[in-house]
């Protein structure tokens, strides 16, 4: 009897440390799973920033042909509006400029790396006007817009596209606090606001002022 008494309890421990032995090898597999499950959402992840970044999900460009007639601008005429010049003078963040126009089209404006100028290209919020006015200097194009509906929207990012595509790669586009115009485009110097995404007038006046000279203190500066 003693002997079975024994036996029974060893089989009873056995099979006790067999369950223990399970539920940690099941443990283990959970973790490791939720660890495999984690890393392919963080790869997921980066997948999606990385191809929203290169414009992936983006509107596609417009089908533009910049040497259309349409886009000429007419000999003698002016696009936009020529505003006086301020002083390209570099402020400190975060000071705040002072501006004689809005959005600004010349004047103070950030000088730190990775901030000011910003990269070019189509942004998802609005940049402080000390950021893209150090872009201005540079002879680009700063576009900023408001009020607009999604369809339109898509419509204006397309354009900006085809032009950044071609010769303008020197463009931002950015949503933008306008309480007058739904569209505005701004080089040193000159500015043009619309009521409606303008597809010619966006174009032309690109064309007129885009590394202009005669206007941009750092026209060549990419």
């Amino acid at each position: 009897m003693t002997t079975e008494l024994r036996r029974d309890r060893r089989e009873k421990q056995k099979r006790q440390k067999q369950r223990q032995q399970q539920k940690r090898r099941g443990s283990g597999g959970i973790t490791n799973q939720l660890v495999i499950g984690a890393f392919v959402i963080a790869a997921i992840g980066l997948a999606f920033f990385g191809l929203s970044a290169a414009g992936v999900f983006q509107p596609p460009a417009a089908a533009i042909d910049l040497n259309s007639a349409d886009y000429q601008i007419p000999a003698g005429a002016t696009i936009g509006t020529k505003e006086p010049l301020l002083q390209p003078e570099h402020i400190v963040p975060p000071a705040k400029g002072s501006y004689n126009t809005v959005p600004p089209t010349s004047g103070q404006h950030y000088n730190q790396a990775g901030l000011a100028p910003t990269t070019w290209g189509i942004k998802d919020s609005n940049l402080p006007n000390e950021v893209t006015t150090h872009n201005l200097e540079h002879g680009g194009i700063v576009i900023g817009y408001a009020n607009l509906t999604p369809a339109e929207t898509d419509q204006l990012k397309g354009i900006v596209r085809a032009l950044m595509n071609g010769t303008y790669r020197k463009i931002v586009l950015e949503p933008y606090p306008l309480t007058d115009a739904k569209v505005a485009l701004t080089s040193w110097g000159w500015l043009l606001k619309l009521q409606s995404v303008d597809q010619i007038q966006i174009v032309q006046f690109t064309r007129a002022h885009y590394s202009d000279p005669n206007f941009a203190p750092e026209w060549n500066v990419q």
